[in-house]
């Protein structure tokens, strides 16, 4: 009869590779009941026409109030930061929650995105931004050399 001389450990090993294996597959969220890290960045579509760029931001919950949109040396930036706060009492106990979420994301704009075209609306959970394109001059000239 062959011995293993790590049976004592077994069980243990057994759990740490299931929790390991739980981490990877599952994250942090799945483990912990989807309350301990909430993601704080919203989804993000990009999308181009004939005419502009369009940028629509998934962010319900917010209020327009609770956004910033500004450009800076070629960037556009949004950004948003909510804070809110409960607190129940009464004679027996008393109890104060606060929820901070806050997300920021930053966009090259192309060279040929016009910067003093933006425009910003906020709908039904969606920041949309548009940005307007410049008039690509596509006339072809030879010129006469002297």
């Amino acid at each position: 009869m062959k011995r293993n001389v790590f049976f004592p450990m077994s069980p243990m090993t057994n759990q740490i590779g299931t929790m390991v294996e739980d981490l990877l597959n599952k994250g942090l969220n799945d483990i912990f009941g989807g309350q301990v890290f909430q993601s704080s960045v919203p989804a993000v579509n990009v999308s181009e026409n004939e005419q502009s760029f369009i940028i629509d931001v998934a962010a319900p919950g917010l209020k327009k109030e609770d956004f910033k949109v500004s450009l800076e040396k070629g960037f556009l930036n949004i950004s948003s930061a909510k804070e809110e706060q409960k607190e129940e009492s009464n004679e027996q106990f008393s109890r104060k929650e606060f929820n901070y979420s806050s997300f920021s994301r930053s966009f090259k704009l192309p060279e040929h995105a016009d910067a003093s075209k933006i425009s910003a609306s906020y709908k039904d959970g969606v920041l949309q931004i548009s940005i307007d394109k410049k008039a690509i001059i596509k006339e072809e000239k030879t010129i006469e050399i002297k």
